[in-house]
């Protein structure tokens, strides 16, 4: 293990994985404070107009069950809570900053597509939000951009493998690369402090032990269920071809850890289905 995480630094250090942009940084400087100010909180997330329409797409998307469109930070702020806010402009941001060619864009399409399922999911999950369950879905594969961008070569093929068989595509990976997407992506999002519950899940996604390795962390337990159940979801939303029988004992094992209706799947392939396609690169709208 101590030699994929080696592997996984090396890889961080050489691609010169980027900072999260300025914004995103006198954020989360402003929501350490002991009274934040919503004041500036919605300056900040107002400062940059591309930024500003991906936040505000993905909250009308994915999020927020208002029934009338939020229009503007200060609106989010004042209907959202600011650990949903954080989470939300963190995704939206990193997003745009991700998708710099058609393979890095398929990653995080099917990573958003994702997002969008588990947030469904986690309607029926009681400690985990709709927003954690986003983050957690989007950026679960992070780490495979940059293997990709170390390697100079197309992951695609890679990360089609993964699609289809979850579980035994890790092994694979490994002996490939010296590490895997889960060990660089939980060392990403370190680094990009992400709540410790949502790189503890990444790190844990394809792991068919997870249940016995969180029996002291519920949350974690659950957001990694939720992403190894949304990649089903994602999978039978836009077709057959992978709805392998590994795929499917890959859903039974994050089902283990839920308890959710027999609705649950089904609503959330309708939103994959209904919004996913026009995810693109960058968070889409109804």
């Amino acid at each position: 293990m101590q030699a994929k995480l080696n592997q996984a630094v090396k890889i961080f250090n050489e691609t010169k994985v980027p900072s999260l942009p300025e914004e995103v940084l006198l954020l989360q400087e402003e929501l350490h404070k002991k009274y934040p100010n919503t004041v500036t909180i919605a300056n900040l997330i107002a400062h940059n107009a591309e930024l500003l329409g991906d936040f505000l797409t993905l909250v009308n998307t994915n999020v927020t069950s208002e029934k009338s469109e939020i229009k503007d930070a200060k609106a989010a702020v004042n209907v959202l809570g600011l650990d949903e806010i954080y989470n939300l402009f963190v995704s939206s941001c990193l997003t745009r900053l991700l998708s710099q060619n058609s393979s890095e864009k398929s990653v995080v399409l099917h990573g958003a597509q994702a997002g969008l399922a588990a947030a469904e999911l986690a309607f029926w999950v009681y400690d985990v939000s709709r927003s954690e369950a986003y983050m957690a879905g989007l950026m679960q594969n992070v780490g495979a951009i940059y293997l990709a961008r170390f390697f100079n070569q197309d992951y695609e093929e890679v990360f089609e493998r993964f699609l289809a068989n979850p579980i035994s595509t890790l092994d694979k990976e490994e002996k490939r690369f010296g590490t895997s997407h889960v060990y660089l992506g939980t060392y990403i999002s370190k680094k990009w402090n992400f709540n410790p519950d949502v790189y503890k899940a990444i790190l844990l996604h394809h792991d068919t032990a997870f249940l016995l390795k969180t029996v002291q962390d519920q949350k974690v337990r659950h957001l990694t269920a939720l992403i190894m159940v949304a990649n089903f979801v994602v999978a039978q939303a836009n077709g057959e071809q992978y709805l392998t029988q590994e795929l499917k004992e890959y859903r039974d094992l994050g089902l283990k850890a839920l308890d959710l209706p027999e609705n649950a799947i089904k609503a959330a392939t309708a939103a994959v289905s209904k919004w996913g396609s026009s995810l693109g690169a960058a968070p889409g709208g109804h």
